[in-house]
């Protein structure tokens, strides 16, 4: 399928899962070159190109682009693949295509359409479309729905804690209302005299800044409560292995399952979610997975102490990272 194919990827970096699925390509045979899909590192930029200011970084993200389509010209990639686009443009994509006319052009999407104006833009530019979000529609495209995975970091392990140090773990980027959440579950189990863990993430001190000074959505968590460094894979890992329930509160303009809950799923873990979508998944089981009302989020007292039930295996397999790459590029 993909041995010996030459594919271009271009995403955002989110926590290195970009690369993650870098040494998938590679597994599956394929000559792969990654692209950022934004061009700037710096915090004003991605605010900027956040707020739709792109005049301010036009420069920036041209001479990006440049760069990567001179790449294609020499190279004459069989597969375009974009991740969740911010900054990508009709006229690039196309100029890209230009390069080699048999390319198949393939978009995946984790993050909705709703939140992402610019990819709505230029979804008619790709051969198929995925998106991880149920509910996404585009009028015109045939939206596939495919589910994020867990990478092999998220394997289920054959040795766990025997007693997990943890009730219930939190670890995530703060918005929204995910600190308000996440604090009101973990403050259940503090009055039970039960520990819990917690780490919140902020990619930007001023972004920080700017939403606790101009916006309500950080009332609830102060400055010293944050942290501006994001925790390794492996180190999320042993804190969730450690714990007997992990936190998960998707944004509430999403009905996608996020990233954290597919990893509970490959490392056999139970998950406290806020969202109710998962109860149409395959792998749903009320012993491993509690839905909280995001209104008065509550767990019931028996949930925690409860067996895990394992999912079937060919169903946990199904949302690996292996499987997840596999439907893309077969086409399913």
């Amino acid at each position: 399928m993909l041995k010996n194919k030459k594919v271009i990827f271009i995403a955002p970096s989110f926590f290195g899962y970009e690369h993650d699925i870098m040494e998938q390509f590679i597994a599956l045979g394929a000559d792969v070159d990654y692209f950022d899909e934004r061009p700037f590192t710096s915090s004003v930029a991605k605010i900027f190109n956040r707020l739709n200011f792109k005049t301010f970084i036009k420069n920036s993200i041209e001479k990006h682009f440049i760069q990567i389509y001179n790449k294609a010209a020499k190279k004459k990639y069989d597969y375009l693949f974009v991740i969740s686009p911010e900054t990508l443009e009709t006229n690039f994509i196309e100029k890209i295509q230009s390069t080699n006319k048999s390319m198949i052009s393939i978009l995946y999407m984790w993050d909705s359409f709703k939140n992402k104006p610019n990819a709505r833009k230029i979804v008619s530019c790709f051969d198929r479309v995925y998106s991880f979000d149920s509910t996404d529609r585009i009028s015109g495209v045939d939206l596939r729905f495919l589910p994020l995975f867990y990478n092999n970091d998220f394997k289920g392990v054959e040795r766990e804690c025997s007693t997990p140090q943890y009730a219930v773990s939190f670890v995530g980027t703060v918005h929204s209302d995910r600190v308000r959440l996440a604090k009101m579950i973990m403050h259940q189990f503090q009055e039970k005299g039960l520990k819990t863990f917690s780490f919140f993430y902020c990619p930007s001190k001023l972004l920080f800044i700017l939403k606790k000074v101009f916006t309500r959505e950080f009332d609830f968590i102060s400055y010293g409560e944050v942290s501006f460094n994001s925790m390794s894979k492996s180190e999320i890992r042993d804190v969730f292995l450690n714990s007997k329930a992990v936190i998960d509160i998707q944004h509430p303009e999403q009905t996608g399952l996020t990233m954290r809950s597919i990893e509970m799923l490959g490392l056999n873990k139970k998950l406290i979610t806020t969202n109710v979508d998962i109860k149409n998944y395959d792998f749903f089981n009320g012993n491993n997975i509690v839905v909280i009302n995001r209104s008065n989020p509550s767990v019931p007292d028996d949930f925690i102490d409860a067996n895990y039930i394992k999912p079937n295996g060919n169903v946990v397999s199904k949302y690996s990272i292996q499987s997840w790459l596999s439907s893309i590029f077969s086409g399913k």
